[in-house]
C-alpha cells in the first residue's frame, strides 16, 4: 500500500471562518468554500451509497524539488504514517482508522501533487476530517525512524532502477526535460534521500504544506454545510502562511530537445520479434498555455479511430506497423506536458528497423501532421463532433462515482484549477479546425521530437551496428536516470 508524503502543519490559536459558499456552474452537487487561512474546501454530494471519501491534496511534489532535495517528499511520505501525537505508532494509526470504519485508504507522491484519502461511512465524515487534520499537524518524527525509512526508500529507488518501464520513462524524461528532469521524478535520488536529516525534511515541506496551497475534497453521501463546519473545526486553526507559488516557477523549456534525437532501448520486457516505436514532443503546459490543451486533447480524440485517415495512412506508410496499437496522446501537466505518437510493430529480420523509424517520423510529421495543419477538411465536421463527444464521455465516466469525482477534482485542482475542469465542456465546444491547426503548427511542426525504439535484446543485437552508424543513442540503466553521472 503506497502512502503519501505530507508536511507538518503549524496550528495557530485563532480559529478561522469559512468565506462564502459557491456552487460551481456545470458541476451539479459540488459546493466550494474557502477558509480564512486560505484552505479550499470542496463538498460533492452523491447519495448513491452511505459512504464518503475524504481527500486532501497539496499543489506540490516533484515539481517543487531541486536536484539536491529530490526524494525528500517521497521520504516524508514514509515517515508520516509512523504515527502522530494522538496515535503514536503505525499500529495506532491503523487502529484509529479501523475505529472509524475506514474501508480503504491510500495516498501518493506525484510529479505535481501529493494527496491522501480515506473512504468511510458518511456518518463519520467529521471524525475523518479531524483524524487527518490531527495526523498532519502532529506527526511523530525521530532519528531512528528516519534512518530506517531512508534505507527503505533508497532500496525502492534501487529496485525502480532495474525496472524496464521505469528505465525507459526515465531516459525519455531526461532527454525531453533536460534542464529540470528531477521535477518529473517523485521517487528522487538515493544520494538526496541518504543525505536527508529531520531538519531538511521539515524545511522541504514547511514552505509547501500550507493552507493556501491545499484543498480538502469530500465526496459522497454528505451534507456540504456539515463538511464546512467540520473543516472549520478541524482545519480552521491551521496558521496561514505565504503562498509558495508567489514567485513563479521557472518553466521547463520548450522545445525539450534542440536537435533531432534518436534512441533505442534493448528492452528485456519486449517479446522477441515485436518492437515499439514512439515520437515524443514537449506539449502545452497548463500553467503557461492552458488554451492549447483543448486542441491537444481534441486532436488526440480525432486521431483515435482505427478506421480514420491518420491511422490508415500511418499503417500504410510504415511496413509491419500494428494499426490497432497506434496511439496519439497528450498528457496534461502544469509544467511538463507532452505529446506522443506510438505503435507496436513486427520486427522483420530482413528489413532495416532504422529505415522503419525514419519512415515513421516522415509519415507522421512530414506527411500526415503537415496535411492536418494545412487542410482544414482533413477531419470532417462529423469527426470533430464525434471526437468532442468522446472526450466528454470519458470525462463523465471518470467522475461517475463520488470517489471518481474526488480524484478528478484533486488532479485538476493541482494541475490547473477546478474552474478549468468546470469550463472544459464549453471550451471544447468552441475548439475546431483553426485551433487544432495552430496547436499542430506550434507543438509538432515547429517542435523537435525524440524518436524512440524499444526492442528485445536479441532483435537489438542483430542491428546494433546499424543503430550506431545511424546516430541512435543506446539507452539503459546506466544512462537513463538524471542522477546517474
Amino acid at each position: 500500500m503506497k502512502k503519501l508524503i505530507l508536511g507538518a502543519l503549524v496550528i495557530a490559536a485563532a480559529a478561522s471562518l469559512a468565506l462564502g459558499a459557491e456552487e460551481l456552474a456545470g458541476l451539479p452537487g459540488l459546493s466550494r468554500f474557502r477558509l480564512a487561512n486560505g484552505l479550499e474546501v470542496y463538498a460533492y454530494r452523491d447519495d448513491a451509497v452511505p459512504l464518503a471519501r475524504v481527500q486532501v491534496v497539496f499543489k506540490t511534489g516533484a515539481i517543487s524539488q531541486s536536484a539536491q532535495t529530490a526524494g525528500l517528499f517521497h521520504l516524508y511520505e514514509h515517515m508520516l504514517f509512523r504515527g502522530s501525537a494522538a496515535h503514536p505508532s503505525a499500529a495506532g494509526v491503523k487502529a484509529a482508522l479501523a475505529s472509524l470504519g475506514v474501508s480503504e485508504w491510500n495516498g501518493g507522491t506525484g510529479a505535481e501533487r501529493v494527496d491522501y484519502w480515506i473512504t468511510l461511512p458518511s456518518s463519520k465524515v467529521a471524525e475523518g476530517i479531524d483524524f487527518w487534520a490531527e495526523t498532519l499537524a502532529n506527526p511523530q518524527l525521530d532519528e531512528a525512524a528516519l534512518e530506517a525509512e531512508k534505507e527503505a526508500v533508497a532500496q525502492e529507488i534501487g529496485a525502480r532502477a532495474d525496472d524496464p518501464e521505469t528505465i525507459y520513462e526515465a531516459a525519455m524524461t531526461k532527454r525531453l526535460f533536460p534542464k529540470f528532469p528531477w521535477r518529473r521524478d517523485p521517487a528522487g535520488s538515493e544520494q538526496a534521500v541518504r543525505s536527508a536529516t529531520l531538519a531538511s525534511l521539515k524545511a522541504a515541506v514547511a514552505g509547501w504544506f500550507v493552507p493556501c496551497n491545499a484543498a480538502l475534497i469530500v465526496g459522497g453521501d454528505i451534507d456540504p454545510e456539515e463538511v464546512r463546519a467540520a473543516a472549520e473545526a478541524s482545519f480552521g486553526s491551521w496558521a496561514s502562511a505565504p503562498d509558495p507559488w508567489a514567485k513563479p516557477l521557472v518553466p521547463n523549456p520548450r522545445p525539450g530537445v534542440v536537435r533531432p534525437t534518436w534512441v533505442v532501448y534493448p528492452d528485456p520486457s519486449m517479446p522477441e520479434g515485436v518492437g515499439r516505436i514512439e515520437a515524443r514532443y514537449r506539449g502545452p503546459d497548463l500553467a503557461s498555455d492552458a488554451g492549447s490543451s483543448y486542441p491537444a486533447d481534441l486532436w488526440s480524440a480525432l486521431a483515435a479511430p482505427s478506421d480514420g485517415r491518420f491511422k490508415t495512412a500511418l499503417a500504410k506508410g510504415v511496413p509491419k506497423l500494428s494499426k490497432d496499437s497506434i496511439i496519439a496522446s497528450y498528457v496534461s501537466q502544469r509544467d511538463g506536458g507532452w505529446i506522443a505518437i506510438s505503435s507496436y510493430f513486427d520486427v522483420d529480420p530482413a528489413a532495416s528497423t532504422v529505415d522503419k523509424a525514419r519512415a515513421f517520423k516522415e509519415t507522421t510529421r512530414g506527411y500526415e501532421i503537415t496535411a492536418m495543419k494545412g487542410n482544414r477538411s482533413y477531419f470532417s465536421e462529423g469527426e470533430y463532433e464525434a471526437a468532442r463527444k468522446r472526450l466528454l464521455s470519458d470525462r463523465d465516466m471518470a467522475a461517475d462515482t463520488a470517489e471518481g469525482m474526488v480524484e478528478t477534482l484533486s488532479f485538476w485542482w493541482a494541475a490547473a484549477s477546478v474552474d478549468y475542469y468546470a469550463g472544459y465542456p464549453a471550451a471544447i465546444s468552441k475548439t475546431g479546425p483553426k485551433e487544432v491547426s495552430a496547436f499542430l503548427d506550434t507543438y509538432i511542426l515547429h517542435n523537435l521530437e525524440i524518436v524512440a525504439l524499444r526492442l528485445n535484446p536479441v532483435d537489438f543485437e542483430r542491428e546494433r551496428k546499424s543503430f550506431a552508424n545511424s546516430g541512435f543513442e543506446t539507452i539503459g540503466a546506466a544512462n537513463a536516470f538524471w542522477w546517474k553521472k
